[in-house]
């Protein structure tokens, strides 16, 4: 039957802004057994401002085909 697949969400870490963090999410359902390598990868990663709701932070995640995007719009 396959491994359960759910939307993935968590935060990533901004540069230069009042707030340490923005929450993201995947752009479709991803295997479960795959969030904490997600996590692992996206815990490497800073976003600069201003970030807008449904920009790309990471393309392809763990080449699956699944793209991370914000959500929430973070201004200057």
């Amino acid at each position: 039957m396959g491994e359960p697949k759910e939307i993935f969400t968590t935060v990533i870490r901004i540069k230069g802004s009042q707030f340490k963090v923005v929450p993201v999410r995947s752009t479709k359902a991803i295997d479960k057994g795959l969030f904490i390598e997600c996590s692992k990868a996206l815990s490497r990663i800073h976003v600069g401002i201003p970030i807008s709701m449904g920009d790309i932070i990471c393309r392809n995640i763990l080449n699956t085909g699944v793209d991370i995007i914000c959500s929430k719009n973070i201004p200057k």
